[in-house]
């Protein structure tokens, strides 16, 4: 059984920072950038968004993003000649469409796959995406019918279990089979056994949002809006959260971060983490800049919605192509770690 690379914390910490900026920085040299040199913060503009960086636009707001790092993706079985063929292949990846009506809700508009340059639509009513994070090619959709499981052979969905409920968030536990759904009515349950048996979770009341990180906890928030995980032992509040927060969001971590996943509360990113306790990340977004969707997944391959579109960032074409000079003192702190991380990140995820 394989483990995540030994990598300490302050290093950990440096290359989420370097990536996440990167990924929204682009090539676009002389973006107004705003650097905090002691505490290494930077503020994520408009002008990080550049159209050459665009991978599809939509005709309505895209809310969620996945992007599949199990072997739908990246098979680290193929050969090395087939690995150097695999870079060139498409990425699959899983967007939903919303529109947001006045009260702040969402109106279904679909859950989409873009393969081959192409997207297609799954699902009309679909709203949510998750993926194991195993060797499998397994990717399920949660909609407002039940659970579906993606048909890669005909491009297609195709219903999974006996579960009807009207799902707003799904997640997935990186081996097995089990899934979490939280449904319309705010209720977690897990589902297993092929999605024929469904538990209610009730320590877990009112969530208005799920993630899992890659140890299988369950972050949350409710009415709050302050972040809480649940473990294998217990609930805890994350603390160390602004108070009183007017927007917050819960997102998918790089796979780098085992036990934590990113909370954007206000523009203001942090890493919460399974013990309860959390940290500025390093960036925040300039008010009316933060993206609708993310997917950070694979770390160096992310991909963001803003304004309709879908923005893809190769992390190892920005670092050694032309990056703005306020940044080549800081990323060649970490350069090292960042290109090891290109041919070890699906190698030194765990595996059953």
């Amino acid at each position: 059984m394989q483990k995540w690379p030994m990598i300490n914390k302050n290093i950990t910490m440096k290359i989420i920072r370097s990536i996440t900026i990167l990924s929204l920085l682009g090539f676009v040299c002389g973006a107004p950038i705003s650097i905090d040199n002691d505490d290494e913060k930077i503020l994520i503009t408009k002008s990080m968004f550049p159209k050459e960086f665009i991978k599809y636009k939509a005709e309505h707001e895209i809310v969620n993003l996945l992007l599949p790092i199990n072997s739908l993706n990246f098979d680290e079985d193929e050969s090395s000649e087939s690995s150097s063929e695999e870079t060139e292949k498409e990425i699959l990846l899983f967007f939903v469409e919303a529109d947001i009506d006045s009260n702040g809700n969402r109106v279904d508009q679909g859950l989409y796959v873009l393969k081959e340059g192409k997207a297609t639509k799954l699902l009309d009513h679909g709203r949510d995406a998750a993926a194991s994070g195993d060797d499998s090619k397994l990717v399920f959709f949660g909609a407002k019918d039940g659970i579906y499981v993606y048909n890669n052979k005909n491009n297609s969905a195709d219903k999974y279990g006996t579960v009807d409920d009207s799902i707003i968030g799904i997640a997935k536990e990186k081996t097995g089979d089990v899934i979490y759904i939280l449904t319309e009515n705010h209720e977690l349950f897990k589902v297993s056994n092929a999605g024929t048996t469904k538990e209610k979770l009730d320590d877990v009341v009112n969530a208005k949002q799920i993630v899992l990180d890659y140890s299988d906890n369950i972050y949350f928030y409710s009415d709050d809006k302050q972040a809480y995980v649940r473990t294998a032992d217990d609930i805890k509040k994350i603390e160390g959260l602004p108070e009183n927060p007017s927007s917050v969001t819960l997102i998918k971590p790089p796979f780098i971060l085992e036990n934590a996943v990113l909370f954007n509360v206000d523009n203001i990113v942090y890493i919460i983490y399974a013990n309860g306790t959390s940290e500025h990340a390093g960036f925040e977004f300039k008010p009316k800049v933060k993206p609708s969707a993310y997917a950070p997944e694979a770390a160096l391959l992310q991909y963001y919605a803003y304004d309709k579109n879908i923005y893809e960032y190769n992390i190892l074409t920005i670092i050694f192509g032309t990056v703005l000079e306020e940044l080549k003192n800081y990323l060649n702190k970490v350069s090292d770690d960042i290109q090891s991380l290109s041919t070890k990140s699906r190698k030194y995820r765990e595996s059953a």
